[in-house]
């Protein structure tokens, strides 16, 4: 098992909530789009990196405790179960 990507000294570069009305995925690709500076539509796919059905349904069973952590786009993504994204 593998540490935490999250190194609490480092600052992460952007942070976001998941709101009812879009999904982890989604979310995660747009904080990282947005980091990047570029358009949602110009992402790279995020299955080459993670399955978006599992990073899902990790989070959609009411889960409060426990994260994840992968890297997409050259950056450190932390996913947490009270759902907050950080992109380091």
């Amino acid at each position: 098992m593998q540490p935490p990507m999250n190194d609490s000294s480092e600052s992460p570069l952007a942070t976001d909530t998941i709101d009812e009305a879009e999904s982890v995925v989604e979310c995660v690709i747009r904080v990282v789009a947005a980091v990047e500076g570029d358009e949602v539509d110009e992402m790279p796919p995020i299955t080459s990196v993670i399955d978006p059905d599992a990073l899902s349904n990790i989070f959609g069973n009411g889960e409060t405790v426990g994260h994840v952590s992968f890297r997409y786009y050259d950056h450190r993504i932390v996913v947490t179960a009270s759902g907050d994204i950080s992109v380091y």
